[in-house]
């Protein structure tokens, strides 16, 4: 069997690319099924009610010994669900800058600078001659949208553009879709925000420092920061503590509007991040002028740590 799944807590787009390409392994006569495990956030629960189809099974460990591995939106080893073997990873798509392929020494790896993993997917779908099924399709075309924020963040590329054109043809979505679906996933209170937020916290060691980036992706984001900002610092003071962090940071992203606002909580993360985004004002509130994501952080913190870190 060919266990396709993602990274602990995925995101819709994770989600998607284990429901699309485990479509396209059993049309291509391979016997595959989707896993995920870790929690799931709104959005993916938006279109899981939407289409009443979730057809991933809820895992953790106990894998045949014969199970083989895809893994999709990831090419972190840290970030995989531990029971999985790294050697037993045959295939790998992901769409970030920085991954660690040399952990995977029998894969066949896909990295391509694209919006979104499902887009990787999608394509993998029309050079094979094949269709998604109208529920896969759904997801695909959903992730792809989110990724790119609706195509208005700096990542999206033609290709993200043409795939999401393609899927759209196979299904009717209400006119409002869209807006529902980033809707739903602004539902963020007090009582909420440090589950949200731990669900997708992403963390990485790099140049000897262990580092922790949040990222949310809302409407009205600035409204609603406001109305939150010391719960937020608590927050990332909690993960920091938690995940024993060097630098911790926080991103949020309006994803109506089309900016970020950025939150630190001492004064060693505030100087890492501005040095890294180049934000010499950067601070607690900053908002930028266009979207920027988190796949697109790592590699800006990876350079600067490397050179004052050589020998890390």
């Amino acid at each position: 069997m060919i266990i396709v799944t993602s990274y602990n807590g995925p995101d819709l787009d994770g989600i998607a690319c284990a429901i699309g390409y485990s479509e396209v392994l059993n049309g291509l006569g391979k016997k595959a099924k989707a896993t995920c495990f870790g929690n799931l956030g709104l959005e993916v629960d938006f279109v899981r009610r939407f289409t009443n189809y979730f057809p991933l099974e809820v895992h953790s460990g106990n894998y045949s010994t014969d199970d083989k591995f895809v893994l999709v939106d990831t090419a972190d080893p840290d970030a995989i669900e531990p029971t999985i073997d790294s050697k037993k990873v045959i295939e790998i798509f992901d769409h970030r800058q920085l991954v660690f392929l040399d952990k995977f020494i029998n894969s066949k790896n896909h990295i391509e600078l694209v919006g979104s993993c499902a887009t990787l997917i999608t394509e993998e779908f029309i050079k094979n001659n094949l269709k998604p099924s109208n529920n896969a399709a759904i997801y695909l075309y959903s992730a792809i949208v989110s990724n790119t924020v609706n195509f208005k963040n700096s990542v999206t590329t033609q290709r993200d553009i043409d795939a999401a054109k393609w899927l759209r043809t196979l299904i009717s979505l209400p006119e409002d879709y869209i807006k529902q679906m980033f809707i739903s996933k602004s539902s963020i209170n007090a009582d909420n925000l440090y589950q949200l937020i731990a669900q997708d916290f992403a963390v990485k060691s790099l140049g000897g420092k262990r580092i922790g980036i949040a990222q949310i992706e809302i409407a009205d984001l600035e409204n609603t920061l406001t109305k939150l900002n010391d719960q937020l610092s608590m927050v990332l003071g909690r993960l920091k503590e938690e995940n024993n962090l060097d630098y911790v940071f926080f991103t949020g992203i309006d994803i109506l509007e089309g900016f970020n606002i950025f939150h630190t909580i001492d004064t060693e993360s505030t100087n890492t991040f501005s040095k890294a985004l180049n934000y010499p004002k950067l601070k607690s509130g900053f908002k930028t002028d266009s979207i920027i994501m988190r796949k697109q952080i790592w590699p800006k913190l990876e350079a600067i740590l490397s050179d004052s870190n050589p020998e890390a």
